[in-house]
């Protein structure tokens, strides 16, 4: 008798899958962890491109972090002792009467008063500067600029001269800690996202979304289109000070994080949702 019924089991076993497809709660359990991981990685690539090209470029090997990151938070404008430094890269030359008087304050770190910027005004009207542009250096001056006013101004600089202001900026501690904080939160939350795109596509059987390199290309075209998003839709209103990034080198490391989170996505998959064969009797 019992060996009838081990016999029938084991012809069961052998009919039959190891095991069902994994449902969709047991997926995010065995899926949280790498999908936090692999976001991570890929932030971690991607802020370590940011920083060599722009480093490269003359912009600062700190600027992602200091300056990029920390807009969404703090306002970047220069400090009052870097004023000078930013009028000559605007072009701005004030005669040496003005330099004279307004330089000893704005060296001390002390930016102007309202009534001595608007002295300056006819100044910079004489030389042909747009009205708003002066508007612009009006509120620098003053100590009254904006992360968008900021990054107006710096955008009309030449490259050099815009580089060379932004790696003379000063590097505060905090700022560095806020944008690591914030850069690498949002890359754990991407790679969550794109696990949990990419998992439920294979789960409901999406053409070419179960394979790895269907899921690779998943990831690539993921970081493209969040790239896009964040180019001309969340930054330009949340932080302006992004549109200085060189922007090459934004979206092909946008390409390389999808890559690591698509294949990091694969491989966790495979692991966990598996091949469906029968067991060796």
């Amino acid at each position: 008798m019992s060996t009838t019924t081990a016999q029938n089991r084991d012809s069961a076993s052998a009919s039959t899958p190891t095991g069902s497809p994994p449902s969709m709660r047991d997926l995010v359990k065995r899926l949280a962890v790498p999908s936090v991981g692999a976001g991570l990685v890929g932030g971690a690539l991607l802020i370590g491109v940011m920083t060599l090209v722009m480093g490269a470029a003359g912009m600062g090997y700190a600027t992602p972090v200091s300056l990029g990151m920390p807009a969404f938070v703090y306002t970047v404008a220069p400090p009052a002792s870097m004023l000078p430094t930013l009028m000559s890269a605007m072009g701005v030359s004030l005669p040496a009467s003005a330099m004279a008087q307004i330089g000893p304050m704005l060296k001390s770190g002390h930016y102007l008063t309202p009534a001595m910027a608007k002295q300056m005004m006819p100044m910079l009207t004489a030389m042909h500067i747009p009205a708003q542009k002066i508007q612009m250096v009006a509120a620098v001056m003053t100590g009254h600029a904006d992360n968008a006013t900021v990054a107006n101004l710096m955008a009309g600089m030449p490259s050099s001269a815009r580089n060379q202001v932004m790696a003379a900026m000063p590097v505060s501690g905090s700022h560095v800690v806020v944008g690591l904080i914030l850069h690498f939160a949002f890359s754990a939350f991407l790679g969550v996202a794109f696990f949990a795109v990419i998992a439920a596509a294979a789960r409901m059987g999406v053409p070419g979304l179960r394979s790895r390199p269907g899921m690779m290309a998943a990831g690539v075209i993921g970081g493209a289109i969040v790239y896009v998003l964040n180019r001309w839709v969340f930054l330009p209103p949340a932080n302006p000070m992004m549109r200085l990034v060189p922007q090459i080198a934004f979206f092909l490391s946008h390409l390389l994080f999808g890559l690591i989170v698509g294949s990091a996505a694969a491989v966790a998959l495979g692991r966990v949702m598996g091949r469906q064969e029968p067991a060796r009797v």
